[in-house]
């Protein structure tokens, strides 16, 4: 496996140092990488470096030598792969705090002292620990790059004489980038047949900073999902209008017995009996035959500086409620919002909800004796 390994270091001795440990890195026994190393000393050939070139990881130095003058320009190169990339980064400081972390990347971003005395072999040993995290990057953007390619060439190229006919390029490059995301999307929409992972079901942290329709809330030990339609939420009616959210009960009882089930007919049970069981499970993410309820898939989220798994749940349709449109309430969502459905998932809630409310019921058959 290839690794593109940024190395932001000035001083001499310890760039000496690195050569040497990458060169024992290579020849130990079935090493993880093949590490091409590019080492800079500032900040200005870092940014050079980053216009150039990718890379999978990095190692920053947080105080650097800038014409003489001693800086704490690894921070700011640390900002920039952090915001504009997918490397993963380790800081080698002789200070340790100096170095500027957002909360957010304090569990991605690893802090390396220099004085310990084996500081390089134990960031090359963590680096290989997170072999499957880089791989799955490395794999992600090789795919992504020739879906873009494929949709590009074959659809947006031919027709990019009409995308700057009306519209100048600020606009053209706004909607490009739209347009290439829906194309990215509707590629992998199918998922080569695969079913989707708990993970997508799920924004977390909420992608949009305003309120939107899928946001869960968790007030007082209970989860909620807002379901107030788009156009609702972004355009204030009336000071009368509201905020419609419905109850997320929790299934996981029932979920949890369902799978064990599952786990001893697959260790003990004949094949048709693992395949009842099987349908079981699949039917109870099905809504279970369910009118009033939708499976929500189970989530992990940090609540109260503690991480858990929540659910799996139920939307039960008929625990609705409203509240005010207040920007008091407002304000309140959004401190208490910790996820939200992926856009792939909001329409079958509203779709199943529209049905709920839509039913109008008919009479029991009752057939004459």
């Amino acid at each position: 496996m290839k690794l593109n390994l940024l190395i932001v270091e000035d001083v001499e001795q310890l760039v000496g140092s690195w050569k040497e440990k990458l060169d024992f890195y290579s020849v130990e026994g079935h090493p993880t990488y093949s590490i091409t190393p590019y080492f800079v000393t500032n900040l200005s050939e870092a940014e050079k470096a980053l216009e150039n070139s990718k890379f999978d990881a990095a190692v920053i130095d947080i105080r650097l030598d800038e014409k003489g003058q001693q800086t704490y320009n690894g921070n700011e190169v640390l900002a920039k792969l952090s915001h504009n990339s997918l490397t993963v980064c380790a800081v080698y400081t002789g200070e340790p705090g100096s170095e500027v972390i957002e909360d957010h990347l304090k569990d991605f971003i690893r802090v390396f002292d220099k004085g310990d005395g084996e500081g390089i072999e134990r960031i090359l040993k963590w680096l290989d620990e997170k072999a499957d995290m880089i791989s799955a990057i490395q794999t992600m953007q090789s795919s992504f790059n020739r879906t873009m390619a494929h949709a590009f060439t074959r659809s947006i190229w031919p027709r990019w004489s009409y995308w700057l006919e009306n519209d100048g390029p600020i606009e053209t490059e706004k909607a490009l980038t739209r347009h290439m995301a829906t194309h990215l999307h509707a590629s992998y929409l199918s998922n080569e047949g695969l079913g989707a992972h708990p993970e997508e079901y799920f924004f977390i942290p909420p992608l949009q900073e305003h309120l939107d329709t899928g946001d869960i809330i968790y007030q007082g030990g209970k989860f909620e999902i807002i379901i107030t339609p788009r156009c609702d939420i972004l355009r204030r009616k009336s000071e009368t209008s509201t905020y419609q959210l419905i109850t997320l009960l929790d299934r996981s009882e029932e979920w949890n017995a369902l799978k064990e089930k599952l786990a001893n007919k697959r260790e003990n049970g004949t094949p048709n009996q693992i395949k009842k069981a099987s349908n079981e499970l699949k039917k109870f993410t099905n809504h279970n035959g369910e009118t009033g309820g939708h499976f929500i898939q189970s989530f992990r989220v940090n609540i109260n500086g503690e991480e858990k798994n929540f659910g799996p749940f139920y939307a039960q349709f008929n625990m609705l409620h409203s509240i005010e449109r207040s920007d008091e309430n407002k304000q309140e969502l959004l401190e208490t919002r910790i996820a939200s459905l992926s856009n792939e998932f909001v329409p079958s809630l509203v779709e199943r909800l529209g049905a709920y409310f839509s039913r109008i019921g008919t009479p029991d058959y009752s057939h004459p004796e």
